[in-house]
């Protein structure tokens, strides 16, 4: 039986990335996005809610849909499906859409005068420089689908062998605390890797607690009947974490914080999902199957809209309204387009 509530958390934590990126636009903690307006609080404290949970949750319910694909499919229609929905998109969004953000970026912060075309080239020959807005090496939103493809990929093995012994664990049986507890181990290893764009251990431990342990039914059934009381643990921490955001040391307690508040948020999407969420309607199978290229197409429609709306409207709040607006619907509108032709949907991993 499919699991509804695992494609609704999809979907509804991509169309948060959009208001996240649009409320980069005014951040007051000194992050240099594309494009930037003036600062404003209230989107800030939006951000800071959300950066904790939403990507780990992106990471941790694949992991689960991946073990749940591997009970239908080999190993190699499992890679196969994994470089043409990952690697091949990855590839191709940063050739094409990548220097579109960049192209804004130098035009924003720069005064750049020249061309889309003649920036193309610029953007690749001073790739590993950046440039003011401009990482080195920028990937744009594309990190997530060369670190979900290459931990799919390595973890394809520990998904297969590791099943059995991890059962034996009986996780469906721990108490509610022990399982919270699993924010420890998790806190251990976020820091063996830069946390930029995101820590690429801690994505592998999110993406293999997913895929061996929580795929399990009692275990989620477990999350959901527990899913308000998990609720308000988050709530409590995730406000503490945003009051303390900017005072609280040493740095090893404050990266504690964001780990406690990551996992309890983890757990409880989980838990509500699982209890609220596991459904399906005509617009949730529609957002579910147009999620993953609203995700790919979002960003560099995005940072051209605040290019423009940003000096042409004078409240932050409109302008905000409006880049999002917009965003959402030419981002759709681009998935339509792009999954009517065959070339574009191999480029961008559509399915048919």
């Amino acid at each position: 039986m499919r699991k509804h509530f695992i494609d609704n958390l999809r979907w509804m934590s991509v169309l948060l990335v959009i208001p996240y990126h649009v409320f980069l636009c005014y951040n007051n903690f000194h992050y240099e996005y594309y494009v930037y307006s003036t600062p404003v609080e209230a989107f800030s404290v939006f951000n800071l809610l959300c950066v904790s949970w939403f990507m780990p949750l992106l990471f941790f319910v694949s992991g689960i849909s991946s073990a749940y694909g591997l009970q239908k499919r080999t190993n190699t229609q499992y890679l196969v499906e994994r470089m043409t929905k990952l690697f091949v998109p990855f590839f191709f969004g940063v050739l094409l859409l990548v220097p579109i953000m960049a192209y804004y970026a130098k035009k924003h912060y720069e005064g750049y005068t020249g061309g889309l075309l003649d920036h193309y080239i610029l953007f690749f020959v001073n790739w590993g420089a950046g440039s003011k807005g401009v990482p080195p090496y920028d990937l744009g939103q594309m990190w997530f689908l060369i670190y979900l493809f290459a931990i799919s990929v390595a973890g394809l093995p520990i998904l297969k062998l590791c099943q059995e012994p991890c059962r034996r664990l009986h996780m469906e049986s721990w108490p509610l605390g022990a399982v919270v507890l699993l924010c420890v181990p998790l806190w251990a290893v976020w820091d063996l890797t830069p946390r930029h764009p995101q820590s690429l251990t801690g994505s592998v431990a999110l993406f293999l607690l997913g895929g061996l342990f929580f795929q399990d039914d009692v275990l989620q059934e477990k999350l959901a009947r527990n899913a308000w009381a998990l609720f308000i643990t988050f709530t409590a921490l995730s406000l503490a974490g945003v009051g303390m955001a900017r005072s609280l040391h040493p740095m090893w307690l404050s990266h504690f914080l964001e780990a406690v508040i990551m996992w309890t948020g983890v757990l409880t999407f989980m838990g509500l999902g699982r209890r609220f969420f596991n459904f399906s309607t005509p617009v949730a199978a529609y957002l579910s199957a147009s999620s993953f290229s609203l995700f790919i197409f979002h960003q560099s429609w995005l940072v051209a809209i605040a290019y423009y709306a940003i000096p042409a409207i004078s409240t932050p709040w409109l302008q905000a309204l409006a880049i999002f607006s917009i965003c959402l619907a030419l981002s759709l509108i681009t998935y339509e387009l792009c999954r009517r032709m065959a070339l574009t949907r191999f480029l961008f991993g559509i399915r048919k």
